[in-house]
């Protein structure tokens, strides 16, 4: 099975008004395509982990950003997997990760849409080639590798 390697961007943000939508703002102004978005907080900050494309723009605006004074902003590589809706598939692949040792840090799904029908589950873990070598042995039913078109800047990570 082959995986896909993204590069994120979590942007650490002051909890007041008109913070994300600055962020979204600025994205925009840039031409960037914001495909997945994933917002946490923690006590006085948020954290807003984004996915977009053209990859090399989002990480224009991410340092313009910090110049601005927002941020801290940690780029990170992450594994897109393609899933099919059944129960238990994200759950199959945290265990397969569990049994050979390997934390996974995070995870998120983004819904499928037109141009690509499944489902996709984003992982950052902590060994990220062992992770794309466990899940590319793996006989999970129902996974398919996620086919990345270039354009939104996936790197095959095999």
């Amino acid at each position: 099975m082959k995986v896909h390697q993204l590069t994120e961007f979590s942007i650490y943000l002051q909890q007041r008004p008109g913070e994300l939508a600055g962020v979204l703002d600025a994205a925009t102004a840039a031409g960037v395509e914001i495909f997945s978005i994933s917002t946490t907080e923690h006590l006085d900050r948020g954290c807003v982990r984004v996915l977009g494309r053209p990859e090399e723009a989002l990480r224009q605006v991410c340092e313009s950003l910090v110049e601005a004074g927002i941020g801290p902003v940690v780029e990170a590589p992450v594994l897109a997997v393609s899933i099919t809706d059944r129960p238990g598939v994200v759950r199959d692949l945290t265990v397969l990760m569990a049994d050979n040792r390997i934390n996974v840090r995070y995870c998120y799904l983004i819904p499928g849409d037109e141009a690509y029908p499944h489902a996709m589950c984003v992982f950052r873990f902590d060994e990220l080639d062992r992770a794309v070598e466990v899940i590319e042995a793996a006989d999970i039913p129902d996974i398919t590798a996620m086919e990345i078109p270039d354009e939104l800047g996936g790197e095959s990570a095999a």
